[in-house]
């Protein structure tokens, strides 16, 4: 098990979903945000991300610019530019690795920051050890799907960062940052 006071590197989260929690249906993105596809390419380029072999499928390919850690319960499952690992603990190391060896050849480059990526089950595994989180609130109706696990609301501070209307198919969203309180 992981000590979060041994944790290297800080891990945040990042997750896009709607008023009921709904985070996908498991196979394809449930909206299309241009702007927050580039707020997040932003956000996470040059760190690791952490994803389930599930969300790594919805891609359907590595996202450039970053290590693209896959947790499987498979034993035989491997990818093309996925750095395959079966536990959680697994994928931190892999993490902390990856920004130790890519900090020493482009300091500039690198985020000393790891991102849970999704979907439900990394969330679940990997929540209690984030400080931040990166959220988008989506205006999307739908009820059933996988949901991002609820979060003690109590224990958060919650900043409004952004807000957009819809336009044409592109939703109303708002950008958030959630940091724990101590």
């Amino acid at each position: 098990m992981i000590i979060k006071e041994k944790l290297k590197n800080p891990i945040f989260c990042i997750v896009a979903m709607n008023e009921n929690r709904i985070i996908g249906d498991g196979k394809n993105l449930l909206w299309h945000i241009p702007s927050d596809l580039k707020r997040l390419k932003k956000m996470t380029m040059g760190s690791p991300l952490i994803m389930g072999r599930k969300t790594w499928d919805s891609i359907g390919r590595p996202l450039p610019g970053r290590a693209n850690i896959v947790l499987t319960n498979s034993i035989s499952w491997s990818a093309d530019g996925a750095m395959v690992v079966n536990s959680f603990e697994d994928a931190i190391t892999k993490a902390d690795e990856w920004i130790s060896v890519n900090t020493k050849i482009n300091q500039n480059i690198i985020q000393k920051k790891i991102f849970l990526f999704g979907g439900a089950e990394i969330y679940k595994l990997g929540l209690k050890y984030c400080d931040n989180i990166e959220m988008t609130k989506v205006k999307f109706n739908i009820k059933n799907g996988i949901k991002f696990p609820k979060l003690n609301e109590n224990n958060w501070e919650k900043t409004k960062l952004e807000h957009h209307l819809a336009i044409n198919d592109i939703p109303e969203h708002s950008y958030w940052h959630y940091r724990r309180k101590l």
